[in-house]
């Protein structure tokens, strides 16, 4: 498989077709080979527009989506920043061209391990935190003040209060909220003044990544 003629294709036909506009973020994407974060039974699917999931539950977010969820977070200046479901290091690694900084969570071991190789391997630089994503929305979670933006790779039923109740003013935060006031939408917080401003910025496909409204089991 040519994958340099892969990525130019998912620049030109996923990216730039679909409002990726960021040049700076763009020029990242354009230049990093992608590919070598997957393991090789998933290598071929490097630049897939789909999901892709894997047989522990967890998944990849499509490039649209991924760099669409990165394009929201604006400009980064070698801020601190907090990502949840981390996966194979897809967005990490482009955040890293941009920030020093990165904490990391993720909860799926095989993603963790070819995360962890992928650092070993000078991919990219950036700490794997030791918390699962459901003790991060179990509020089992670090500090969140000290970051100054927080993206979640994934969707949620509801919208994240607490996590926005804990950020520091001016944080921002993105993610994929999926209930019945938001459909698959990519949302922007931005805390100002202990309130936080909204932005609606896009359509997105993914898939749960926590569900804050756990369903009853059904009984006889």
């Amino acid at each position: 498989m040519n994958f340099e003629q892969a990525r130019s294709n998912m620049v030109l036909n996923q990216l730039r077709a679909n409002r990726i506009k960021n040049s700076s973020l763009i020029e990242k994407i354009e230049l990093f080979p992608r590919e070598n974060l997957y393991p090789k039974p998933y290598k071929h699917l490097a630049y897939s527009d789909k999901i892709i999931f894997l047989d522990d539950g967890r998944f990849i977010l499509p490039p649209l989506t991924s760099f669409h969820l990165l394009q929201a977070l604006g400009e980064i200046d070698d801020e601190s920043i907090l990502e949840i479901g981390s996966g194979f290091g897809t967005s990490t690694s482009i955040i890293n061209k941009f920030s020093s900084n990165i904490e990391c969570i993720e909860s799926s071991m095989q993603m963790t391990e070819v995360f962890k190789n992928s650092i070993k391997e000078g991919l990219f630089n950036a700490s794997l935190l030791d918390l699962t994503i459901e003790e991060f929305f179990n509020n089992k979670k670090p500090n969140i003040k000290k970051y100054q933006k927080i993206i979640i790779n994934g969707s949620l039923d509801e919208e994240p209060i607490n996590i926005i109740k804990n950020a520091s003013d001016k944080a921002e935060i993105v993610c994929i909220i999926d209930n019945q006031d938001f459909k698959h939408k990519i949302v922007k917080y931005i805390k100002v003044g202990g309130k936080s401003n909204k932005f609606v910025i896009d359509e997105a496909s993914s898939s749960y990544i926590y569900k804050y409204v756990q369903s009853e089991p059904f009984v006889f």
